[in-house]
């Protein structure tokens, strides 16, 4: 015997869906809802509610270069002394006095710039009195060149250099 399975009662298909397409009535309703609201204010602190933790404090910042600059410049303007022997040293001097008033790395970097400066000088000056010296003013130059770009570098860093074996005649 063989048993038939029954077929299920045929699915009407479904009714067709209605389209509705909505229109504004005018344009304010074609950009939406608009609420005239104040803003939001915090809620007054709870009694009896820890406080909320202190925002963290952002570490100190670094001055950037440009309020560096006329620390550096005073070094560099070693370039100067050496084809004019003081005209340089005259410049650092200047802007010493006028940027150093306010800035104390200016101030402190400025006159040991000068003294460097004015050793610099001095030294051309009695080798190119000797001849003997006269070969040695061509190598000071160099040096002092070198010396007053890393000079400079640490100047334009925010730090203190000091110039190594010169006399320091300009003090506070």
């Amino acid at each position: 015997m063989t048993e038939e399975t029954p077929t299920p009662p045929p699915v009407p298909p479904p009714e067709p869906a209605i389209e509705v397409v909505a229109t504004p009535a005018s344009a304010e309703d074609a950009s939406g809802p608009t609420v005239d609201a104040p803003p939001p204010q915090p809620s007054p602190p709870v009694a009896g509610s820890p406080d909320p933790p202190p925002l963290a404090s952002p570490p100190p910042l670094r001055r950037p270069w440009s309020e560096h600059v006329w620390a550096a410049v005073c070094h560099l303007l070693l370039f100067l002394v050496i084809p004019t022997v003081f005209l340089g040293a005259v410049i650092t001097f200047f802007v010493w006095q006028v940027f150093g008033k306010k800035d104390a790395q200016v101030e402190d970097q400025g006159r040991e710039a000068l003294n460097f400066q004015i050793n610099v000088a001095l030294l051309s000056l009695v080798f190119a009195a000797t001849f003997i010296g006269l070969p040695l003013v061509i190598v000071l130059w160099v040096i002092a060149c070198v010396v007053c770009l890393i000079a400079a570098l640490h100047a334009s860093r925010g730090e203190r250099y000091r110039y190594p074996a010169i006399l320091r005649i300009v003090s506070h």
